[in-house]
């Protein structure tokens, strides 16, 4: 009985490890690999996405912190009309920047994208400088808050 359970173990390991391998000699997956210039647009469009979204976390903490912030200050007799303004304006920024990635997330089809290479390679285009245009955005009103709350 030992003997067979031995074998059967042997079989299943060679069988499990005998499967093709889809990963090229530097360890990328196939399915990672850009095959075209479309392709490498539309990786480059998602990253940015990934990197505006990843930011979404921050853009809501600041954008509370500046309205806590504004709501202490109008609590207040005296109040700085300076850093009032201040504070609407980053709010201003912070929302803007949010729903302009919202709008874009939303406008976003890549099943409009054509049949053709070429069509592709033009939508991805503009989708990329629209996303380079949103993560700018982003990173200017976070940058703008850091400006109050990290001295």
């Amino acid at each position: 009985m030992k003997v067979f359970i031995l074998i059967i173990s042997g079989f299943l390991f060679f069988g499990c490890n005998s499967g093709t391998n889809h990963e090229n000699e530097h360890g990328e997956n196939n399915a990672s690999v850009a095959k075209t210039l479309s392709d490498s647009l539309y990786k480059s469009v998602m990253e940015g996405h990934d990197r505006g979204m990843a930011k979404m976390g921050e853009i809501v903490r600041y954008k509370k912190l500046a309205q806590q912030k504004k709501d202490a200050l109008t609590q207040l007799k005296s109040k700085g009309t300076l850093q009032l303004s201040t504070l609407d304006s980053v709010i201003h920024d912070l929302d803007y920047a949010e729903t302009i990635m919202n709008k874009w997330m939303h406008e976003f089809d890549p099943d409009k994208a054509g049949n053709t290479e070429e069509e592709k390679t033009v939508f991805y285009k503009k989708e990329k400088e629209k996303v380079d245009t949103v993560e700018a955005r982003i990173n200017n009103s976070i940058q703008k808050a850091r400006q109050i709350f990290i001295p």
